[in-house]
């Protein structure tokens, strides 16, 4: 919304305008809900996971050449490709 008026605004007018946009704050900071955010269902999951003493596994990286570096250098390349 925007209010546009031309000359200096008289003391009603700018009272006025305090007042909606501290109406509009009020009401804004009533809706907000400031319970925080559940994480997301991965987190959570992975969370279970360790609670029972298990190993989360990671989604793969898309494979590239530093994943498969990294990988090779880690040891768990297999011996595939990069094993040549």
């Amino acid at each position: 919304m925007r209010i546009t008026t031309t000359g200096t605004p008289t003391e009603e007018e700018a009272a006025a305008a305090i007042a909606a946009i501290t109406l509009l704050l009020a009401e804004a900071t009533a809706q907000a809900d400031h319970t925080p955010a559940a994480p997301p269902a991965r987190w959570r999951d992975s969370m279970r996971l360790m609670a029972q003493g298990l190993q989360p596994t990671r989604v793969p990286d898309t494979p590239r050449w530093s994943t498969i570096e990294r990988l090779r250098r880690a040891g768990k390349g297999g011996i595939g490709i990069v094993g040549l």
